[in-house]
């Protein structure tokens, strides 16, 4: 049994990425600049439609993606995050895995996505065809009840935090802490707790980069709550100190 299961969590276009090569004209009003994200029509070398189904790509996805033989053997489940462009000719570059589940799966979806080249209406500034990025969420899982997956992932995610910080704030084994929360974060990498707690991990370890990496990942997401009270915990940490800087930053 090859495909089990396969869940489109999201599509979206990343309003930081307007264009390449485009230069602004900074004395007009962001309001005034009118944008339309790509759309995949599922037709190579398509004519300019006036309508496109936005189901297109699901459909296309799960008629393409198979659960990799090694992954299911493996027992490797997840959430696979994909960042891409689609470039003003309709094609799809700079692919770059957000969130792995594993290498077999990586490979797949980079293999279904480079598929779909040419098979993109561009995204448009102001009417002309600019290179935009797009984002894509793919669940992988051996249960095929989608209500048991959506179970599974958060108790998974949430064991995974809860001994997360008693590994970092109880017996300072920071190392441990940091594999706990990347695996919590393999299954649900939009939890805005694993990524703050990851980030303040790899941080107090040294990899500061790697901290900036979790944080920035976190603003993207959009609104943030710290009125919890495990953040409190977190207060004296230096790795605290250079989040809330960087949160002031943004």
């Amino acid at each position: 049994m090859k495909k089990l299961l396969f869940t489109l969590l999201a599509i979206c276009m990343c309003l930081l990425a307007l264009g390449q090569n485009d230069i602004p004209n900074l004395t007009r009003d962001i309001d005034e600049v009118e944008i339309s994200p790509p759309a995949f029509t599922g037709i190579t070398n398509y004519i300019d439609l006036a309508s496109i189904d936005a189901n297109y790509l699901q459909h296309y996805l799960i008629s393409h993606i198979e659960y990799p033989d090694q992954a299911v053997t493996c027992g490797n489940e997840g959430t696979e995050v994909i960042k891409f462009n689609v470039n003003a000719l309709g094609q799809v570059t700079n692919i770059d895995i957000v969130n792995g589940v594993c290498p077999a799966i990586d490979d797949e979806i980079v293999r279904v996505l480079e598929s779909t080249n040419g098979m993109w209406k561009p995204g448009k500034k102001d009417g002309i065809p600019v290179t935009m990025e797009q984002e894509v969420s793919v669940v992988f899982s051996l249960e095929d009840n989608p209500e048991k997956v959506t179970e599974k992932f958060l108790k998974v995610a949430t064991s995974c935090f809860t001994k997360g910080n008693e590994l970092f704030y109880l017996k300072g084994k920071s190392k441990r802490a940091e594999r706990l929360y990347s695996h919590g974060i393999k299954y649900m990498p939009y939890d805005q707790s694993l990524l703050i707690m990851r980030g303040l991990c790899r941080y107090e370890r040294g990899n500061h980069e790697g901290a900036r990496e979790d944080w920035t990942r976190l603003f993207e997401l959009g609104t943030l709550d710290l009125n919890t009270e495990f953040y409190a915990q977190a207060e004296k940490l230096e790795a605290y100190k250079a989040f809330v800087a960087m949160l002031e930053e943004k």
